[in-house]
């Protein structure tokens, strides 16, 4: 037996004894993957089960590093047998016998037929539950497990500062301290937290490093004007966190530059900070097509050739999909035969976490061991937790919800969300679950009359999008106009007119906000955030029958709903919620769920409003707008109502001051001082309040999830240590600075108690001598 086929042996001594058996050509392929734009890879298999004959391209015929997405709209089974005729096929019929590791997309669930749709990650975030969305992701990374998956381009860490851009709903929010904490949160589900990743897990590569949704105007693709304090201190901690707390083996670059420079071409970014400094030991994958557009978009280099060795050099390990720019290596070895040595390493890299997956012991998967896994009940129960924890309720005037079923003979569910279910970006195509107005048919049982109208159409036609930048699109989507909806919305007043309660359920869907791929021209991103259309007539008519109205909104990101937050006395975000979206929402509105989610993104009242994120400089929001009848955003950072009501007191610190080293306790009684039980969310901002440079005028440091019964209170504690008071100094080493800190804790960035902490230098000792 060969060493590196020892799975007895060391993995770093198992991987120098394969890699020096590889040829160039063996270990240029182990750079590239399998897959197209605008097409499904596909293979036809004999009776068998083996790969029929000319099913691989010439240039994966002795090896390939990955395949992308395999098979994702196959069953189970068909799937199974697929992927496992693909790694026989390498295992057995190449000289070395490399597995291949399939690539998949995990957002809010394994993107494949059948998979458990979870609600999307701004709604997760929206539950600041850390343990919940561990067990999510664990959940998420056992079903493309046992499918056969392997790694997950998941989570994204982008802080979603201009809800302009088209994939704020991918993103866990605007803060650095909670998007942290929920992607070390879903890496740990992803990946488990042993050293070797297990039968159950697969690898997480957390992306895009770094910037993305900081590009100019909200625009895919634009630059990422970003200081290096500023990367430092609020863009870098999430990819810093999910490498040194959670041990993330894979990561992804950004579309992005950043000062001029490319992120995929970008040494001091892939390699000087990610590996040198947090000590990352995993592979860096490029996001699609990246490498190519060194050379077709950025124009740093003059072709596909020098993107190659460029990406290689600063640490990109895969080039996906299809590998089409790695390919060149070859060529560019021979001119330059010393680049072997680079990349030797990037193919120890790529070999390594092939062992660490235990490919070359178990590459096949197990198909009656997948359907007993994929969506089970268990499952299900866990994506009911995460819709009924994720949706926030950001009003309720005179207390009209929960709905009292003994006041109401008939409600009207009106609106394009309310049916069918719309889940979000990177969901299977048809959307699978249960709609808001099934839910609430379920729910209801025939105990109260459910009259139904549509109200409106978002989108003229049909949804012909795809459900990744894989599948190609032919149109940019048309909002419906007016005079298409007349008829409609008469309709629907008619329906609210005759009902007790209206349901509005409006918002957006996978084509009003989406990511903006690369070809044609193709458009995600928007240059305002009203409701898309003529949903806001549609509410306006509704409301002015006068009958009670709760709005639900379904969304992917911050909505300038306005005449919504003036006039109608209910309005429940639910974002997009998972495959469990009618029962959960269900539920809350009948008060047999309590909302307990809080808002992990400010709403804006306008565009012109932007940057509206609370975390700003002193002077960001210093000077107020012409004209403007309100200088507050609409709902801010942490807002988040419930059916009970809490009460905040006794804020105290174990120590009015410590050293800059120690370190303090700051608690504070919560309690439960309405009728029913609930979940509050206890957060702790922080501000320095004196420092060598501006810093932001407060930013999340904690928070803490706690279960209270009516009457109850309890005391939340949380520790104030130095790294929570440190930032990027004048000359950009870490560093914590005495002085004073204003300590908050409340319900929200904007509603909470405060006291001030005082930082001092140690007392210096002197030697008598």
């Amino acid at each position: 037996m060969q060493p590196y086929k020892n799975a007895a042996l060391p993995v770093d001594v198992r991987v120098d004894d394969l890699l020096n058996r590889m040829t160039l050509a063996e270990k240029v392929v182990q750079t590239l993957s399998i897959g197209k734009v605008g097409q499904t890879f596909d293979v036809e298999l004999n009776d068998d089960g083996s790969l029929a004959e000319g099913c691989i391209e010439e240039i994966y015929r002795h090896g390939a590093g990955a395949i992308q997405l395999p098979f994702k709209t196959d069953t189970i089974e068909t799937r199974i047998k697929k992927l496992n005729a693909l790694q026989d096929y390498y295992v057995n019929k190449t000289r070395l016998g490399i597995p291949v590791m399939a690539q998949e997309e995990c957002l809010h669930g394994h993107l494949a037929k059948d998979a458990t749709s979870f609600p999307i990650p701004i709604a997760m975030a929206s539950t600041w539950d850390t343990e919940l969305i561990e067990r999510v992701y664990s959940a998420i990374g056992k079903e493309a497990r046992v499918r056969g998956g392997h790694e997950a381009h998941t989570p994204v860490l982008d802080l979603a500062r201009d809800p302009r851009w088209g994939r704020t709903e991918e993103t866990y929010g605007e803060d650095t301290y909670l998007v942290s904490r929920m992607g070390v949160a879903a890496v740990r589900g992803l990946q488990g937290t042993d050293e070797t990743i297990g039968p159950e897990h697969v690898i997480s590569a957390p992306k895009h490093l770094a910037g993305y949704a900081q590009s100019d105007g909200g625009r895919n693709f634009a630059p990422s004007n970003i200081t290096m304090r500023v990367l430092r201190d609020q863009i870098l901690p999430p990819f810093k966190a999910v490498v040194q707390e959670a041990g993330a083996l894979g990561m992804m670059p950004s579309h992005n530059e950043i000062d001029g420079i490319p992120c995929h071409g970008n040494r001091q970014l892939l390699t000087e900070i990610l590996r040198d400094e947090w000590g990352f030991n995993g592979i860096v994958v490029s996001d699609y097509f990246d490498a190519s557009r060194l050379d077709i978009l950025f124009h740093v280099v003059d072709n596909q050739k020098e993107a190659a060795v460029k990406a290689l050099k600063a640490g990109l390990d895969m080039d996906l999909p299809g590998g089409g720019c790695y390919a060149q290596l070859l060529d560019a070895i021979a001119e330059e035969p010393a680049l072997e040595e680079v990349l030797n390493v990037t193919v120890a890299r790529i070999l390594r976490v092939k062992f660490l997956l235990g490919l070359f012991e178990n590459p096949y998967a197990d198909a009656e061991h997948a359907k007993q896994v994929i969506n089970c009940e268990q499952h299900k129960k866990l994506a009911k937790e995460a819709a009924d924890k994720s949706i926030t309720m950001l009003k309720n005037e005179g207390g009209l919800l929960p709905l009292n079923r003994n006041e109401f003979r008939k409600l009207a569910v009106i609106g394009p969300n309310a049916h069918p279910i719309c889940t979000g970006s990177y969901s299977t195509k048809p959307n699978k679950g249960i709609s808001i107005l099934d839910g609430i048919i379920a729910k209801t049982n025939g105990k109260l009359e459910v009259a139904y109208a549509v109200g409106c159409e978002i989108i003229k036609g049909k949804d012909d999008s795809g459900e990744t930048e894989l599948d190609r699109r032919l149109n940019n989507p048309q909002l419906s106009t007016l005079d298409q909806n007349i008829a409609r919305i008469e309709e629907a007043v008619s329906v609210a007119q005759e009902s007790d309660v209206a349901i509005v359920c409006v918002g957006g869907n996978t084509l009003t906000s989406r990511e903006a791929i690369f070809f044609n021209d193709d458009r995600g991103d928007r240059y305002d955030l009203d409701l898309p259309g003529v949903q806001n007539e549609l509410v306006k008519r509704i409301v002015e029958t006068g009958t009670p109205t709760v709005v639900i909104l379904i969304n992917g990101g911050p909505l300038t709903i306005n005449y919504i937050a003036q006039n109608v006395p209910a309005i429940l975000e639910g974002w997009y919620l998972g495959e469990e979206t009618g029962h959960a929402v269900a539920d809350v509105l009948f008060g047999d769920v309590n909302p307990s989610g809080k808002l992990p993104i400010t709403f804006p009242r306008t565009v012109g409003q932007l940057p509206v994120y609370y975390s700003q400089k002193p002077t960001g929001l210093f000077k107020k707008y012409l004209f403007a009848e309100h200088d507050e955003p609409l709902f801010s950072f942490g807002t988040g109502l419930s059916y009970t009501t809490f009460q905040y007191r006794h804020l105290q610190l174990s120590s009015d001051s410590m050293t800059m080293n120690g370190c303090v306790t700051v608690s504070v009684e919560v309690s439960n001082t309405g009728e029913r039980a609930g979940d509050e969310i206890v957060q702790l901002y922080i501000s320095d309040l004196v420092s060598s440079v501006t810093r932001p005028i407060k930013e999340l440091k904690g928070f803490m999830r706690v279960t209270l019964q009516p009457g109850e209170a309890q005391t939340v504690a949380f520790r104030i240590e130095p790294s929570m008071l440190s930032f990027t100094g004048e000359d950009y080493e870490t560093t914590v600075e005495p002085g004073a800190f204003k300590i908050m804790v409340g319900s929200s960035s904007k509603h909470y108690e405060s006291i001030v902490l005082n930082v001092i230098e140690e007392e210096k000792t002197y030697d008598a001598k």
